[in-house]
């Protein structure tokens, strides 16, 4: 029988036990559907990859060829001339029921970083293990690096997405788990959080927490896309219950508030919690009611200067990929602020959909050198789909 605690123990528990440096936010609310940013004779979609099996992720390397993670633990290799190489991960213990399976990864030189679920029905939980990799030969060399402690029985809510810190280490994202959402306001679980390591296995230095030194932020529910922004703050976005999906700053230490904090309701209609919003906790930057289920997040960057811009109204827009409204999305802060202001000001993003026509399932998204969208649909046969630009008649 899984404990189940009241909000006002979890609430009064959860400050009691820590203080936490916060600020509030007022959220930009995208209730109504805009306009597409992109028009359609702007750009032009290319197939450069089919016939995958339920990808998770993908990643660019430096020479623009392409890695794609599936669920299963496999690994495709989309080299320049168009040709694929796939080759087995073997990584122990994979689980792959439900929403598990190999869930990220960041390319480091030589080597891969790899999150996915592990174990089985009755005990699973998300990993972090590191690989050698060569796009001929394939991965070697497994080394485990972190493993979320707290086991669970369900297969959903993993999180699972990973960021390199620019002062060194590494963020991963933790689901809480559905039927453990109490656990996200507990700070000595490992369940609903965002987890700071080193490729030892180690925490971070000089941890917000350090009875828990492993947790970064708490609060989250599914935590899916992870990147730096272009003012060099940490942005994530998470899935919420039936509305409330969020974009949110990212501050070391700081509450997200689930689920004592929620826009959202349960897919029963019932209401989670009588709260929006709570002393301590942040709100977030962008809400989205209804769900669009956001499920990946690149900043675009346009290409070297030497190199044709293809979307120059794009530079710095988040590019968030969406499961349930099927579209790709650009959020753009509406003018340049810096983050105590994006905190402190209403409706400081626009949230605008690109490439509608695409009206699929999307995972995930990257951008390449030469400024291209990548776009990977989801799903048993899916597909990488190339944004570029339009043909010449």
């Amino acid at each position: 029988m899984k404990p189940i605690f009241t909000l006002l123990l979890v609430s009064c528990a959860f400050m009691l036990s820590n203080a936490l440096v916060v600020s509030t936010s007022a959220s930009a609310n995208t209730s109504a559907t805009p306009q597409s940013l992109l028009q359609a004779d702007s750009y032009s979609l290319d197939t450069i990859a089919s016939g995958l099996q339920y990808p998770k992720a993908l990643a660019v390397l430096p020479d623009d060829s392409i890695l794609i993670l599936e669920r299963d633990g496999f690994l495709t290799v989309v080299l320049n001339d168009g040709s694929s190489i796939r080759h087995a991960l073997n990584l122990p213990e994979l689980y792959t029921q439900g929403q598990g399976g190999v869930l990220d990864v960041l390319v480091l030189d030589d080597k891969l970083l790899l999150s996915y679920s592990k174990g089985n029905e009755e005990a699973n939980a998300l990993a972090v293990a590191l690989v050698s990799f060569s796009a001929e030969q394939g991965v070697s060399g497994f080394t485990p690096v972190f493993e979320v402690k707290d086991k669970k029985d369900t297969p959903v809510h993993y999180g699972g997405k990973l960021l390199a810190l620019k002062r060194g280490g590494f963020l991963v994202t933790t689901g809480d788990g559905f039927d453990y959402r109490e656990q996200a306001q507990v700070v000595n679980s490992q369940l609903g959080k965002i987890i700071g390591f080193k490729l030892n296995g180690e925490p971070l230095d000089s941890p917000p927490f350090p009875d828990s030194p492993y947790v970064y932020s708490v609060g989250h529910r599914n935590p899916q896309g992870l990147v730096y922004g272009s003012d060099g703050n940490v942005y994530q976005h998470e899935h919420g219950p039936d509305g409330g999906d969020e974009l949110n700053l990212i501050t070391r230490g700081n509450n997200y508030g689930w689920p004592v904090v929620t826009l959202g309701k349960d897919y029963s209609g019932a209401n989670i919690s009588p709260f929006t919003e709570y002393q301590g906790m942040i709100n977030p930057l962008v809400n989205w009611t209804p769900s669009i289920a956001p499920s990946s997040m690149v900043v675009y960057r346009q290409p070297a200067p030497d190199m044709p811009a293809l979307f120059p109204h794009l530079e710095g827009a988040f590019l968030i990929t969406s499961l349930k409204a099927k579209t790709l999305f650009a959020v753009l802060p509406q003018s340049t602020r810096d983050a105590k202001q994006l905190s402190e000001e209403s409706n400081s993003f626009t949230v605008q959909p690109i490439v509608e026509e695409l009206n699929i399932r999307l995972r995930d998204v990257e951008v390449n050198s030469k400024g291209e969208m990548l776009v990977l649909t989801d799903g048993d046969n899916a597909n990488l789909i190339r944004v570029t630009a339009p043909k010449q008649q």
